[in-house]
This record gives C-alpha cells, structure tokens and sequence, in this order.
C-alpha cells in the first residue's frame, strides 16, 4: 500500500486505495491536482448483540440506532483523521493558503527539489478557489498546520459526499 504524506505538515492525507482522478474545471485538467470522491460509510458505535428478537411493538429493530455516518477519509478510525469542516472566509483561508503555498514550496526546495510545478498547480487552483469557494469545505490535516479543501460540485451532492483536492506535487508516497 501506498500512504501520500503532506510534505510541509508530515501528516498522512491518503493512500492508493483511493482513485485519485486530475481535477477538472470548466473543462480543462488543472496540472498537478487531483481529487478523490469521498463518500459516507455506516460505522458501527458499539455493535452489541443482546440476543433479542425483533417484537410486533418493535417495527424498526432491524435498525441500528448506535450506527453512525462518517466520512471516510475524514474519520479518525477509517480516514486520516482531518479536523473540521472549519468556517473560514475567503480572505481567512486566502492568509492559510498562503502559508501552505510558502510552507510547501520550502518543503520542495530543502528536499532539493524544483517548486516551479507545485507553484504553477497552486496558482490553476487560485481560479477554481475564487470560482467555487462557496462550495468548499475547509479541512486541516491532523497537526492542524495544512489545509484539506473538500469541493461540493454537482456530482459531489448528487453523491451526498464531497471530492477532496490533493496537489500532487505536496505529497509524499511512501510505501508500506
């Protein structure tokens, strides 16, 4: 398995189980951006099996009321653990962009590496941010230091989940 690691936070954000597709806005591919459909998963609370039987009175006690909705790549258990959705103002994530933007790029340039591509998808994402971002989610990653943007497109809704974006050019894959 594979586990894509922020390279300016060091937290886990993914993994190759999930399908990662490029990032499309108004028809052209964002180089250096992908997303992944997320979706919402049954999680068991305390699946207790008392040995009953479902009564007449009873007419949903095939239902499990300890049973809860999360999302799995946000969930601590099934996910990577990001925190939130946090209300943000444009301007207010403008400033937290900004700072994984500089982060980032300096992650890039101490592993030796050229930031020119991560700085060209940061700035495609610019006009998908100004575009949708009264679609958008605001996630951190664990340590609270990276933002993860969840976007509610069409297919997002229709699906009852949002698509995360990743900037392929932040991640580390390692291999497990």
């Amino acid at each position: 398995m594979i586990v894509y690691t922020d390279i300016a936070s060091g937290d886990q954000v993914l993994s190759d189980s999930y399908v990662q597709e490029p990032l499309k806005f108004n028809g052209a591919e964002l180089e250096g951006l992908t997303v992944v459909q997320s979706k919402m998963i049954n999680k068991d609370v305390g699946d207790i099996d008392i040995g009953a039987n479902a009564s007449a009175e009873e007419a949903d006690a095939g239902t499990d009321d300890a049973a809860q909705m999360v999302n799995q790549l946000v969930d601590k258990e099934t996910g990577f653990s990001y925190e939130g959705p946090i209300e943000l103002k444009k301007a207010e994530f403008a400033v937290m962009y900004k700072k994984f933007c500089k982060d980032t790029k300096d992650k890039i340039v101490e592993k030796g590496d050229k930031p020119g591509p991560f700085m060209k998808s940061a700035k495609a994402f610019l006009e998908l941010l100004n575009a949708e971002f009264k679609n958008f989610e605001i996630y951190q990653t664990s340590s609270f230091t990276s933002p993860v943007v969840a976007w509610w497109d069409d297919q997002a809704n229709e699906l009852g989940a949002p698509k995360f974006i990743y900037f392929t050019h932040a991640m580390i894959a390692e291999k497990y």
